[in-house]
């Protein structure tokens, strides 16, 4: 078994019995780099503390100082000091994450031109921005694209910036609405922003929110969540920030555990954006114990019962959940999860592709996945295409460590986007698998 902290291009995820052992999650992505953009938008100097080591964090980093900014490590922590203007007319790669680039376009729409660029065509490359486009046109910035529907890359230009209002289509992904969020301090009137259609993962958001408020940007939210406010005059200044561990990497640990005989503790720095998840995992049949800093979770793969789990709570949770819920006699129904169709992959077709791969079956609508589960879970082995999705390859080592024959993930050096040492925890708890780490161009790895 071989599980460092190298940069797979494929894993081979075998049968596993017994998961025992601690394991401590990273630092949130989400949380993460919504400190590093407020740390970067304030004059002075600016902590993150206990900050995520992932790619699409990285990515914000390496922005930050494109725009600017000093950066320095000071152990876990990333210190931010920032000049009193932004740099103008750069042009910035925010690599493979949704995030990265939604936060900046709003971020950085007041600036004369920017531009952003990806050397993932065929990921993020593939996803729409029109809905930001569209707001950011209602505010008078410019925009050129790609494609019909905002592809990457995207130029903005603020020659005509104002403030009042916008309005953001939020179905797909509340992103939008928190790169406007930020943009909102750097108008000389208040901003006003409504969502027209219906706010999707609105945890998200309020992180968000939190970061702002730490940062003293001052943002106001109606009750249903459908109409936000920036007030005038409000600007960002320096500040601590302290990250709490990744929803989604915590997720797909409490699933793992559950999923197996286990006895696994996941030592945590802060718990948010898992709503819902941990009375989910209980109600499957994991015997879980929350503390201060840590879950225990007692897995006992024989009681897992089927659930459905309403996904617009915890979005990052929907996959590794499902994956559970694949080992539990009967059906199982994820629904309100329209907007990860726009993650990295489409993560309920593409990953229906790789589950009929394997064996498990599935039915899917435009806002819903059908798991029809069975104590067996994977009845053959596969070579699981990760669609460069770090979702998918937490769900199929699951799947895989489950399985009666393994399987193999390609493309699995993506989990470095939130994750990069998935694979050793993995295998200190007790999954058996081994790495590959040969070069591959298509993998960027």
């Amino acid at each position: 078994m071989s599980a460092s902290t190298i940069v797979p291009t494929a894993a081979r995820i075998t049968p596993s019995a017994t998961l025992r052992g601690t394991v401590t999650p990273p630092g949130s992505k989400s949380y993460s780099a919504r400190a590093v953009l407020a740390a970067g938008m304030a004059p002075g100097r600016s902590r993150i503390r206990r900050i995520a080591n992932s790619r699409n964090v990285r990515a914000l980093i390496d922005a930050v100082a494109t725009l600017g900014a000093e950066i320095s490590f000071e152990g876990d922590d990333l210190v931010v000091v920032w000049p009193t203007e932004l740099r103008d007319d750069q042009t910035i790669d925010v690599g493979n994450s949704g995030i990265v680039l939604r936060l900046l376009l709003g971020a950085t729409a007041h600036l004369h031109r920017t531009t952003f660029v990806t050397k993932y065509p065929e990921s993020l490359g593939r996803r729409s921005n029109i809905e930001m486009l569209d707001a950011l046109r209602q505010l008078g910035v410019d925009a050129d694209w790609q494609e019909h529907d905002g592809r990457l890359p995207i130029s903005t230009y603020a020659a005509g910036i104002h403030g009042g209002s916008t309005s953001i289509e939020s179905r797909k992904s509340s992103q939008f609405l928190s790169g406007l969020l930020y943009l909102g301090s750097r108008l000389d009137s208040a901003l006003e922003i409504h969502v027209p259609d219906e706010l999707k993962a609105p945890s998200m958001v309020r992180t968000t929110q939190q970061v702002l408020a730490i940062a003293g940007v001052e943002t106001s939210a109606s009750p249903d969540g459908l109409h936000y406010q920036v007030a005038a005059g409000t600007a960002f200044a320096p500040a601590e920030f302290s990250v709490g561990s990744d929803p989604a990497s915590t997720a797909a640990l409490l699933a793992l555990a559950t999923a197996l005989d286990s006895d696994v503790s996941i030592r945590h720095t802060g718990l948010t954006e898992l709503d819902g998840v941990v009375d989910y995992v209980r109600s499957v049949g994991g015997n879980v114990t929350v503390e201060y800093d840590e879950i225990r979770v007692q897995g006992n793969p024989a009681a897992l019962k089927p659930l459905d789990f309403d996904g617009s709570l915890s979005p990052d949770s929907v996959l590794p959940l499902a994956a559970l819920s694949a080992h539990a006699d009967g059906t199982s129904i994820f629904r309100n999860i329209e907007h990860i169709r726009y993650k990295e992959c489409d993560r309920i077709s593409d990953f229906r592709t790789e589950l009929s791969k394997v064996g498990i079956e599935s039915e899917e609508t435009v806002d819903s996945l059908t798991i029809h589960g069975n104590s067996a879970g994977a009845t053959r082995s596969a070579v699981i295409d990760s669609h460069f999705d770090r979702a998918i390859v937490l769900a199929f080592t699951l799947i895989g460590a489950r399985s009666k024959h393994g399987l193999i993930i390609e493309n699995s050096g993506v989990i470095s986007q939130t994750y990069p040492d998935f694979f050793r925890d993995a295998a200190e708890l007790g999954i058996d698998l081994q790495l590959s780490a040969e070069p591959s161009v298509k993998s960027g790895a």
